[in-house]
C-alpha cells in the first residue's frame, strides 16, 4: 500500500533522517512501494510547494537530493503503490491544491455524487488525473474554498500553465509554488478566519466523505500555512504519530545502529517536532498509534490536538471489494512481512 509521512517542526530542518537513514525509513519503504514519490513542503513565506515524480525514491537521485538539502519546518512525502490507475505524474501525491498539500493511503470509489459534489463546489477543473486520492482531495479544496468565500477571503486565480516542480534530474533548483493559493492574511482576525476555514472545509469534506463514499481506507495528510492534519479513517491501515520534545533525553532514538545502518541527525534533537507515518520509522518507544477516525492537528505552535469529528461510514468497503490491482495495493503481504523480521532482527542484536 502507499506510505505517508509528514514532518511539523518549530524551525526549519531537513527530513534525512526519516526519508534516507532511519531504519525503516521512506527510501526503504519504497521498495515495496515503486509506482512514485513526492514531497510536499510549506516555505517560510507560507507558500506550498511540491515536487514529485512516477518513480521510486530509492531509484531517484534527486528524491536523495531533496531529502538532504530541503529544509521545512512542515513537510508531507508520500509513496506509492497504484491500486490500477497508470504511473503518471498527475498520479502522483502529494497533491497541491489552492495552497493545499494533501496525500491519501488508501482506497475509495470515486461515485458520480462525488463527482457532481466536487463539480458543484467549482473544483472538478483541479483533477489532472484518474485517482480516487486527486477527486477526494479536489472534494477538500472545494469545501475550504466554499468557506473561505463565506468569510470573504480574497482568492487569487490560477494561470492554466502554472508549474510545479519534478523529482526529474532535469528540474529547475527553484520549484514553483502554488498560484492559486488565497494570499495569507496579516491581519489577526483573518488569519483566524482563514484557519478556521481550513479546519471547517476539511471536516465537511471528510464528513460529506464518510456519509455518501464507499471508503476502504482514506489516511491523509493535509498542509497550509504550517498547520498540518493527519487523519485514520477507518482503522484498516495504520497511522502513527511521534511526538518528541526538543533536547529530549532519549537522543538515542536518533542515533541508530544496525549491522548495515548508523544513521544520526543532529538538526532534529534541539527542536521539537512531530513526525506522522504509516509505520513507526524507528525503534523509538513513544510512537503511538491513531484511533479509528482519529484527526491530529499540529498547529504553527507545535501544540498538537485530535478530535473525532466525523459519523461512522455509511458505505465501508472490505477488501473483497476491491479489484484485483486495489486488493493487491493494500494487503501487500511481501511488505508485512519483511517489516516484522527486519523489527525481530533489531530487538534480538
Amino acid at each position: 500500500m502507499c506510505r505517508l509521512f509528514a514532518l511539523s517542526a518549530d524551525q526549519p530542518v531537513t527530513a534525512r533522517f526519516w526519508l534516507l537513514d532511519a531504519p525503516y525509513s521512506l527510501r526503504l519503504q519504497s521498495r515495496h512501494n515503486a509506482d512514485g514519490t513526492g514531497i510536499g513542503w510549506i516555505d517560510e513565506t507560507g507558500a506550498a510547494l511540491v515536487a514529485k515524480r512516477p518513480v521510486a525514491a530509492y531509484a531517484s537521485d534527486r528524491f536523495e537530493h531533496t531529502a538532504t538539502s530541503l529544509t521545512a519546518r512542515t513537510m508531507i512525502a508520500h509513496i506509492r503503490l497504484s491500486s490500477g490507475t497508470s504511473s503518471e505524474r498527475e498520479n502522483t501525491h502529494p497533491f497541491l491544491m489552492n495552497g493545499i498539500v494533501m496525500a491519501h493511503n488508501g482506497v475509495l470509489h470515486v461515485t458520480d455524487q462525488l463527482r457532481d459534489r466536487v463539480r458543484e463546489l467549482g473544483t472538478a477543473d483541479l483533477v489532472q488525473g484518474t485517482t480516487d486520492s486527486e477527486w477526494m482531495c479536489a472534494l477538500i479544496a472545494g469545501e475550504v474554498a466554499r468557506r473561505e468565500a463565506d468569510r470573504s477571503l480574497r482568492r487569487v486565480v490560477v494561470p492554466a500553465d502554472a508549474l510545479e516542480p519534478t523529482l526529474d534530474a532535469s528540474a529547475p533548483a527553484e520549484p514553483t509554488p502554488d498560484l492559486s493559493a488565497t494570499p495569507t492574511p496579516t491581519d489577526p482576525a483573518a488569519v483566524r478566519d482563514r484557519d478556521r476555514a481550513l479546519h471547517d472545509g476539511l471536516v465537511a469534506a471528510l464528513a460529506w466523505t464518510a456519509r455518501h463514499v464507499p471508503v476502504y481506507s482514506a489516511n491523509l495528510l493535509v498542509a497550509r500555512d504550517h498547520h498540518l492534519y493527519a487523519l485514520r479513517l477507518p482503522a484498516t491501515n495504520e497511522l502513527w504519530v511521534l511526538d518528541r520534545p526538543a533536547g529530549a533525553v532519549a537522543d538515542e532514538a536518533l542515533d541508530q545502529a544496525s549491522a548495515t545502518l548508523r544513521a544520526r541527525s543532529d538538526d532534529l534533537r534541539d527542536v521539537h517536532s512531530v513526525v506522522v507515518a504509516s509505520e513507526p520509522m524507528d525503534d523509538d518507544e513513544s510512537w503511538h498509534l491513531l484511533e479509528d477516525g482519529e484527526l491530529l492537528h499540529v498547529d504553527p505552535d507545535g501544540i498538537v490536538t485530535s478530535e473525532k469529528p466525523l459519523p461512522a461510514l455509511a458505505h465501508p468497503l472490505g477488501l473483497e471489494d476491491l479489484g484485483l490491482s486495489a486488493a493487491a495495493s493494500q494487503a501487500h503481504a511481501a511488505q508485512v512481512r519483511e517489516n516484522a523480521e527486519r523489527k525481530a532482527r533489531r530487538k534480538a542484536a
